[in-house]
């Protein structure tokens, strides 16, 4: 009996096709053969294939787009960490690369990160005068900032230029929106220095970068949520997420200045108060005349998300 020839399933054809078209050096079809693939068997070693594709056609936004879902694998040697670190550099993403390398050092990639910013520096191929005018203009807006307007504001930006930048504007902002942004980025970047910075709500302040901590990793946040829970998570889980949500958004307008670990209990008490005085508690009415000051400033904050809600 003859022997059955077996043919490559539709996974194994689109891999065939792709590659063919790869050693062809026609980038554009065998990234219609990659996405198809993707689709079918979204796996780290089709995707890398489908990323490299779209660096060999310069989308690197695409090729990030992609890679970024799965950069957990990609830290796991230095080879893909090296991949991954450079998708950023070739779409000018120089901060984020800061971040990475701050989180996982490498002397050989953070070298190549440092001439890279040198030359974009010497050349003077970022408009550092145009990002000061959007900074300025984002400051008279009194308004959040989007996720992408902001990533797209310090695309080509080197941390030397950002640094100063920053420093050039903090001790005049008035939008309360901009400050903490600055400061996570200072941070994130593995910035260590003892700067003045001026808050909207506490006025000029002393922040030790090296002793910093990302907002969500801030530890009055944490124990902040854990409070919360601690007293609503069986009472009430709505009134538990409506706070968290609330004074969440609170301590991220207060970042870095954010409330001392034997503070936070008294912050915690005060959203209590007010929820339960909301559904006619008197006794929390009561209670919650005890914290005029944190008061007086959630009614502050308060105000500045309320003008554009």
């Amino acid at each position: 009996m003859p022997e059955m020839i077996q043919f490559p399933d539709k996974k194994g054809q689109l891999r065939g096709n792709a590659t063919r078209k790869m050693l062809a050096h026609d980038y554009l079809a065998a990234k219609k053969d990659w996405l198809a693939l993707y689709d079918l068997d979204p796996v780290f070693e089709v995707m890398t294939s489908l990323v490299e594709t779209l660096r060999l056609l310069g989308d690197f936004e695409g090729a990030i787009f992609y890679a970024s879902e799965y950069e957990q694998d990609y830290l796991k040697t230095e080879a893909t960490l090296t991949d991954y670190v450079r998708l950023y550099l070739l779409d000018g993403q120089y901060l984020f690369a800061h971040r990475l390398l701050t989180k996982y050092p490498n002397e050989r990639l953070e070298a190549e990160l440092l001439q890279l910013e040198m030359a974009q520096d010497l050349l003077g191929e970022t408009d550092y005068a145009s990002r000061a005018t959007q900074l300025s203009t984002w400051d008279s807006q009194i308004q959040p900032i989007g996720g992408q307007k902001w990533q797209n504001w310090l695309k080509k930006m080197t941390l030397t230029g950002f640094i100063q930048l920053a420093k050039n504007h903090w001790l005049h902002l008035k939008n309360p929106f901009i400050l903490p942004k600055l400061i996570e980025e200072f941070i994130a970047c593995g910035v260590k220095e003892k700067v003045v910075v001026k808050s909207v709500f506490k006025g000029e302040q002393l922040v030790d970068l090296a002793n910093g901590r990302l907002f969500h990793d801030a530890p009055a946040l944490i124990l902040m949520k854990q409070l919360v829970e601690e007293f609503w998570l069986n009472q009430d889980p709505q009134i538990m997420e409506a706070i968290t949500i609330e004074a969440q958004a609170h301590f991220a307008l207060l970042y870095p200045f954010l409330p001392t670990l034997s503070e936070v209990p008294d912050w915690e008490k005060s959203y209590r108060y007010e929820y339960q005085a909301i559904f006619g508690d008197e006794k929390a009415v009561e209670a919650l005349a005890a914290y005029p000051e944190i008061q007086q400033l959630k009614t502050k904050i308060r105000a500045y998300y309320h003008e554009f809600a």
